[in-house]
């Protein structure tokens, strides 16, 4: 029999047309379901068809229904005659095996097991089987089951000995073993829920997470870079160019990392290689810790953060359900051009990245401590810095009843910019919830002559949550005896979501002249070394942090600021803050905002910026103090989905200086996923520098491997190009995988073949050509969904599953492997004999007799994983006359064939 043979090209669209809303096939390409019914769904199909009733997607261990029949009088095709549909009368029938399956036991996620079915008697469906063992793991105690839910002694012995919980496969209804209890499996979405009355479970918080779920990974090594460079193309700016680099090798339970950066300058030449971190660090789920060895930083939660080479143990909260997790603070600012963004910490630079012309915002630190300021500098395109302070806000320490926290490091400190004075030093802290309003916490840290201690409470009012401690250091200066003092402080937090305000006094603290913290006295102790004058370092007298958050009408107020005095005022206070009011009205946003910040007129050496609570020596640029107000409006230019935004924005500087500034400008993405960015802009600037004008141009691109953007700017006479890259590298037992970026937990997504194939979790990244993608930024110890859309995936590759669950522990490159079922896929479409199309819902079976499709509409049928050459059998009975047999030959495939082979002819009777 010949054929006539071609490549169908889906989508095809008639499916959707028939097919229940609430029938989504969630478990195979859609593209490759759409020419053609695959079986399980025109089960489903037709089991919807059934007279009076429709059969549910969930089917339960126990079902009720009735017995059913199928009425096949809505066909008007005579080839219908003689169909055999009695395997469609059952519904969604559940067969004997093993499937994995996402474990839902009263509605939480409990993860993805292979769960076993048996046949039971008198039922249809297989039914689930369990364990003593598996249903411990699911969190039932049995002992409150063979007590029969109540305390010790509420049952007699008879009563124990009939409730407990046998050894051995438990199959069948769960009511059977446990009171109360059912299942239900989803077979299209493989999920299985169980139904446990509370009465017989452990007590745990919600969204508890056993440790024996918890994956450590795979071996791998992993390295993420984040690359910055910009030239000035006429003037005398130079180039400048940042490497900022994460990395490390995961061994068992063991994380080897590391966090640096490399600066070039090509005035000044290469920068030496700055060691941020790099330490081993592994958890231990027993004491809910981590335990780090090397260069890392101590938590600044109560006692400073400080660098220290050595031993640190500490509790680590996401290990907890629902607990607050260890936070970085996010960067906000404007830029004016296409400007490099750097910020430092306690004189470190841990992050720099250039940003286009407007509003950016930076929420994607590293957490390299809890204290310390970050100082972040925003380099125009003219060589301008804009420089302001975000405070690492000190929250209430409130903890719940009965926890308990604590840290301990100890090692040689290795503080920024001191050579000589590296002291062997000790800190420890603890809190603890003394009751659920009442928490205590403080801490010690001991150095060679040093000391310091900290006590304090916090405590929950109906007007908020308080914060009070106090903490006394002495500290031992060459030639000028031993300085000591005390330092207060006071926090406050308060959240009303009714009215939709946050308020929060981050820290308000006042020291005496003697008061010097560690870092502080090791400063100090530098200067005393080297024979200066220790008067003219800054030491804080007071400070004050402020935060507020308040809806307004249909938009949201806020205020951030931060006021710091010194003894001696030999710097005066420095204050900084930025206030701000944004709304919607119809398709226009609009907001408002004033900023107060420090402007340095003249580039400073990157390895000389300090920050504010550090050295005002002799010839430090103090720079000038400029208070900014701004009106920025943004529309959509259409109503498309990817209809370009026009921007416009008014500043008006005062202070040293005063000028104002007008830009206009368009931003927009382009791409069905948005992958690429553009935006351009133009401003005018006038005032008591003179009248400029400038030109900004930049674009980028969100690539399965990397992010790249790349930007124009002109300034006066001064022009610059900037260029960015961001990404990562995973190297592993399968070979290399690229990403867009990490994060300190990462997943490895594997399907075999299934090149093309998206995935859910992140936005434009699909699978390589060995089936490997990298989803970044997973929360450790806790049950995190990853998913494959088959969406772009040859139609000769079938996903199994489209998602697994999986709670990895800190740092663990967590492998999640996707079954496929790869084959040659092919669209039959052939007429009997006498030209009468094909019975729908015909099987289609291969030359060993195993089913490979069904016949849908059209009198077609979508066959995967036949050979190039041989015979098909289409069966709709058991009589001769009820089977017909297509034979075929098929053209060679191609490499990566990405549609179905379609195939023509005729269905002859069988002899």
């Amino acid at each position: 029999m010949n054929f006539r043979v071609g490549t169908l090209c889906p989508p095809y669209r008639f499916l959707g047309k028939i097919m229940p809303p609430s029938i989504k096939p969630t478990t195979r390409r859609t593209a490759a379901a759409e020419p053609l019914l695959q079986p399980r769904l025109l089960s489903l199909l037709i089991g919807g068809m059934f007279s009076g009733v429709l059969a549910a997607p969930a089917v339960a261990a126990e079902p009720k229904a009735a017995a059913m029949s199928f009425d096949v009088g809505m066909f008007a095709n005579g080839g219908m005659a003689g169909a055999d549909f009695s395997r469609f009368e059952k519904g969604n029938v559940v067969l004997p095996g093993t499937y994995r399956v996402d474990v839902i036991v009263n509605e939480n996620l409990q993860g993805r097991r292979d769960v076993r079915f048996s046949a039971v008697d008198g039922k249809d469906s297989a039914a689930a089987c369990f364990d003593r063992a598996m249903l411990v793991q699911l969190g039932v105690d049995p002992d409150k089951v063979a007590r029969g839910g109540g305390r010790p002694g509420a049952a007699d012995t008879a009563d124990v000995v009939e409730r407990q919980i046998p050894e051995g496969p438990l199959c069948g209804d769960l009511d059977n073993w446990i009171p109360g209890a059912t299942t239900a499996f989803d077979a299209g979405q493989q999920v299985l829920s169980v139904s446990i009355p509370q009465i017989f479970m452990n007590l745990s918080a919600r969204g508890y997470v056993d440790p024996s779920h918890w994956d450590n990974g795979i071996n791998a090594a992993m390295l993420s870079y984040n690359f910055s460079s910009s030239a000035a193309t006429s003037g005398d700016g130079g180039t400048q160019s940042y490497l900022g680099l994460t990395g490390g090798v995961n061994m068992g339970e063991w994380r080897l990392r590391h966090q640096g950066s490399q600066g070039w300058n090509s005035q000044r030449g290469r920068t030496a290689y700055q060691n941020t971190a790099t330490y081993l660090q592994r958890s231990i789920a027993g004491i809910q810790s981590q335990l780090v060895i090397g260069d890392s930083f101590s938590s600044g939660q109560i006692m400073d953060s400080v660098r220290l080479r050595g031993v640190r143990l500490a509790s680590d909260d996401r290990m907890l359900p629902q607990s607050q997790q260890g936070y970085a603070p996010v960067v906000r600012g404007i830029a004016e051009s296409n400007a490099t963004v750097s910020i430092h910490q306690n004189g470190y630079k841990i992050y720099e990245t250039t940003v286009a012309p407007g509003p950016f915002v930076i929420d994607d630190l590293y957490p390299t401590g809890y204290g310390g300021d970050l100082t972040v500098t925003v380099t125009e395109a003219s060589g301008r810095k804009n420089t302001f302070v975000v405070p690492y806000a000190a929250l209430p320490q409130l903890l719940r009843a009965d926890t308990t926290k604590y840290s301990v490091a100890a090692g040689q400190l290795k503080q920024y910019g001191v050579e000589g004075d590296t002291p062997f030093v000790m800190q420890a802290t603890l809190q603890h919830g003394v009751s659920n309003a009442v928490t205590l916490y403080g801490g010690a840290t001991v150095s060679n002559g040093y000391t310091q201690a900290k006590l304090g409470t916090a405590f929950a009012t109906p007007v908020g949550a308080i914060s009070m401690d106090a903490t006394a250091s002495r500290t031992s200066v060459a030639g000028h005896g031993a300085l000591q003092g005390q330092s207060y402080g006071v926090a406050y937090n308060k959240n009303i979501p009714e009215t939709g305000t946050n308020f929060a006094l981050g820290a308000y603290r006042f020291s005496t002249s003697g008061y010097l913290s560690l870092p502080d006295a090791v400063n100090l102790r530098d200067l005393a070394s080297r024979g200066q004058d220790i008067n003219q370092y800054a030491r804080q007298k007071s400070r004050l942090d402020l935060s507020l958050s308040q809806k307004v009408g249909p938009g949201t107020l806020s205020l951030y600021g931060s006021s710091v005095d010194y003894w001696g005022n030999r710097q005066g206070r420095q204050t900084s803050f930025s206030a701000g009011y944004g709304s919607t009205w119809n398709s226009v946003s609009w907001n408002v905002s004033v900023q107060r910040s420090r402007i340095q007129a003249a580039p400073l050496d990157g390895e000389q910026q300090q920050s504010d609570s550090v050295f005002f020596g002799p010839g430090y640029d103090k720079g000038r103090i400029d208070n900014s107000i701004m009106l920025s409006l943004s529309m959509p230019l259409g109503r498309a989905v990817r209809a370009p935004n026009m921007t416009s924005t008014l500043t008006r500087n005062s202070g040293d200086q005063s000028s104002n500034r007008l830009n206009v400008g368009v931003n927009g993405s382009l791409g069905e996923q948005g992958n690429l960015n553009y935006a351009v802009s133009a401003d005018h600037r006038s005032g008591d520098g003179g009248n400029s004008n400038a030109f900004n141009l930049s674009g980028g691109y969100r690539g399965s491997s990397a992010l790249l953007r790349a930007g124009y700017s002109q300034y006066g006479d001064r022009g610059q190009l900037s260029f960015g890259a961001d990404g990562g590298v995973v190297v592993h037992g399968g070979g290399v995988a690229l990403a867009q970026s990490l994060g300190d937990t990462i997943g490895l997504v594997h399907a075999p073949d299934a090149e093309g194939a998206g995935l859910t979790n992140v936005s434009n990244v699909s699978l390589d050509r060995r089936g490997y993608g990298v989803v970044p930024y997973l929360t450790p110890f806790q049950n995190n969904v990853v998913g494959v859309d088959p969406k772009g995936t040859a139609d000769s590759v079938e996903l199994k599953e489209t998602t697994q669950t999986v709670a990895p522990t800190l740092g663990a490159v967590s492998l999640l492997k996707f079954e496929t079922v790869s084959g040659r896929a092919v669209v039959l479409k052939a007429l009997q004999q006498d030209g009468q199309p094909m019975p729908f819902a015909a099987e289609v079976l291969d030359e060993a007799g195993q089913a490979v499709g069904v016949v849908g509409q059209g009198s077609k049928a979508f066959v995967r994983g036949v050979a190039d050459s041989g015979s098909l059998t289409v069966k709709w009975g058991d009589a001769p006359g009820s089977q017909c047999r297509i034979s075929y030959v098929l053209p060679p495939e191609g490499k990566r064939q990405m549609n179905a082979t379609l195939a023509e002819g005729v269905c002859s009777p069988r002899p």
